[in-house]
């Protein structure tokens, strides 16, 4: 009989397909402040549930047992997965210390555990906002900024494809979403942007003179992840007093990878 086996990228799929699962409830608040010079700040905070986060290591041995009974020895390499949110202390100095060679610096950081969830607070400081971009948490966004007509600066950022690859999943159908919600509930995004100019226009659900805020909140709007297929982040804002490094990063850009085009 033919031993049982379960191919590479079977394992990849499955790998996969839990973070995408689980990443449905996961709460993000990010406010990213942009000064004339074009420097700035990002105050950010992400949690997730914490049986979520035990369950991803165990994904990650299940993992290495099926590999392992493929007869791939017993130091077998996990498939790469780049899950942006890190909770792992050690882990976390790491990030934040490769951060440093790319013009950024965490000025402050702290994880705890509140109501079944862990969170991780921070604020990193950088030099422009390319360097921001290209960071891993941004991996799968794209960053463009430019001077548009009447010497206004646009931002615009492109949010990740949910289901990568393989299309966008039919959020319509009342059977999947009956499967998804349970591990949609609880999820929240919000996201500022505070420019240095007087905001003309921008894509945002609400905004001042000069913040635009997004927001996306499953348990106000259950059907946040048909916006987050469609939705962008753009605002375009005066541009008198600042003097901006334009560019156009792509997705699937970090550091290490400098395909990024600069005016």
């Amino acid at each position: 009989m033919k031993p049982f086996t379960i191919g590479w990228s079977r394992v990849v799929v499955m790998v996969v397909g839990c973070f995408l699962l689980g990443s449905g409830c996961i709460k993000i608040d990010a406010t990213v402040t942009l000064a004339p010079d074009g420097s700035g700040t990002m105050k950010a905070m992400y949690g997730m549930p914490t049986f979520l986060i035990k369950q991803a290591e165990t994904v990650r041995q299940t993992t290495r047992s099926l590999l392992q009974a493929e007869g791939r020895g017993t130091n077998v390499v996990l498939p790469r997965v780049d899950i942006p949110m890190v909770f792992d202390e050690d882990a976390l100095k790491a990030r934040f210390s490769r951060m440093k060679s790319d013009g950024l610096q965490v000025t402050e950081y702290r994880t705890k555990e509140m109501g079944g969830w862990r969170y991780v607070d921070f604020t990193v400081k950088f030099s422009s906002l390319e360097s921001l971009a290209r960071q891993s948490f941004f991996k799968d966004c794209g960053f463009k900024l430019g001077r548009v007509e009447g010497g206004a600066y646009r931002v615009d950022i492109t949010l990740p494809k949910i289901g990568g690859e393989g299309g966008t999943p039919d959020f319509a159908d009342p059977d999947r979403m009956a499967l998804l919600t349970p591990f949609l509930n609880g999820m929240r995004v919000v996201v500022r942007l505070d420019v240095p100019g007087l905001i003309r226009q921008s894509s945002s659900s609400r905004s001042d003179s000069r913040r635009a805020t997004w927001e996306w909140d499953f348990d106000k709007d259950g059907r946040v992840l048909e916006r987050l297929v469609r939705d962008t982040i753009s605002v375009e804002f005066d541009g008198d007093a600042a003097r901006l490094r334009e560019f156009d990063k792509r997705p699937g850009v970090t550091t290490g990878r400098p395909v990024v085009t600069t005016k």
